[in-house]
């Protein structure tokens, strides 16, 4: 039976399709239960269900999908070293986030749950709105008034509600949960839904294999919320447990130097910010909901936080796109990292780096037109 539990205050729950906190108001965690090893490996599957054993849903209960394949892990160069670079750009809905959608909504409407809400504007409201959309779920996409029409005319295209809400992005959340009081409706934000994570916990799966059966030594992402490093500490947490690694890789959380709330924590222990603009959209979060956990894994991984300028993204996003990858501004920031953390030392040229790409470019063509300084004429 799977149980939620809180890292703060120790306290466990039932699953409840209307919980998503723990009472003292941290975030909530899914009990690890089975460890993953080669042999519970589904050689037949191919997509990310081929580590069931692993995730707190069977495979017959899995219903919802896109049959959602293993991304590729390709190669590429930053400078004169060379990098592998995740590919999550395509996934069914061009983002990382459809890994813990697919669980959440599985999950959900396996309980019954026939509406959904959530709060974003982006990655998340796309993969959320595509997943009901399969599943024939209504969903309701919270986003703040004023929102660009390119920002939400994937999760449109999926029929999905788009209700824009005046005041700040806390304000566009609690409307979202506050929907919820509907007890045939429920809040999947995926900053909180506990089962998020546990989806996209099958990123660390899937790099031991590509690494052939290892851990990379550096894991380096675009860095808001936090869920990428949570859940890849996590994953591979659970394969050093059951014996199938020998070490956990350093975690690299990359922010914007515009927002980045988990570098002045890291550094300092503190979050003074007044957020500014920044081409890397994805990541203007003021302070995560699991803020504390996702530090102490980047800290017991040995890794950490830095952050980037505006031109350093730009110029990784000319970078990687000149190499034939095609990324959102976001996903730049992490090889605008990867420089960084080579130059200053921190990694060195001789061991496995894996960046994420966490969203496909296509998703904001008019922005890169004007960044790469792209001529649109015939």
């Amino acid at each position: 039976m799977m149980k939620y539990f809180c890292m703060s205050c120790g306290i466990e729950y039932e699953p409840n399709v209307q919980r998503i906190k723990c009472d003292c108001g941290n975030a909530l965690w899914v009990k690890a239960k089975n460890l993953l090893t080669r042999s519970d490996l589904v050689l037949t599957d191919f997509s990310i269900w081929r580590y069931a054993k692993a995730y707190p849903l069977k495979r017959e209960d899995i219903s919802i999908s896109f049959n959602e394949s293993i991304t590729p892990l390709a190669t590429a160069r930053i400078g004169k070293s060379s990098i592998l670079v995740k590919m999550d750009s395509l996934m069914p809905t061009g983002s990382f986030k459809d890994r813990g959608a697919a669980m959440v909504v599985n999950y959900l409407a396996n309980q019954g749950i026939s509406r959904i809400s959530e709060d974003s504007s982006g990655n998340g409201g796309s993969a959320y709105a595509g997943y009901a959309a399969k599943g024939g779920l209504k969903c309701d996409i919270y986003v703040p008034r004023g929102t660009s029409l390119g920002k939400t005319a994937q999760t449109k295209a999926y029929g999905a509600n788009c209700i824009e809400v005046d005041g700040t992005r806390e304000d566009v959340a609690m409307a979202a949960i506050n929907s919820a009081s509907n007890l045939n409706t429920s809040y999947v934000g995926h900053n909180w839904h506990p089962l998020f994570i546990e989806g996209v916990k099958s990123i660390a799966y899937e790099l031991w294999e590509q690494c052939g059966y290892a851990a990379p030594d550096n894991f380096v992402v675009p860095t808001g919320n936090g869920s990428l490093l949570a859940a890849a500490f996590l994953g591979f947490s659970e394969l050093l447990r059951a014996g199938e690694i020998h070490k956990i890789p350093r975690l690299f959380g990359i922010q914007s130097k515009a927002v980045n709330p988990f570098v002045q924590y890291f550094n300092t222990g503190k979050i003074s910010l007044a957020p500014t603009h920044t081409m890397a959209e994805g990541i203007r979060i003021t302070r995560s909901s699991r803020l504390v956990e996702i530090d102490k894994f980047v800290r017991s991984s040995s890794g950490r936080f830095i952050d980037v300028s505006e031109i350093e993204i730009s110029a990784a996003l000319k970078e990687m796109s000149e190499q034939g990858f095609f990324i959102e501004p976001t996903s730049a920031t992490a090889f605008a990292g990867i420089r960084k953390l080579i130059e200053n030392g921190d990694i060195h040229s001789s061991e496995k780096t894996v960046g994420v790409i966490t969203g496909n470019g296509l998703k904001a063509t008019e922005k890169l037109i004007g960044l790469l300084n792209l001529n649109t004429g015939v």
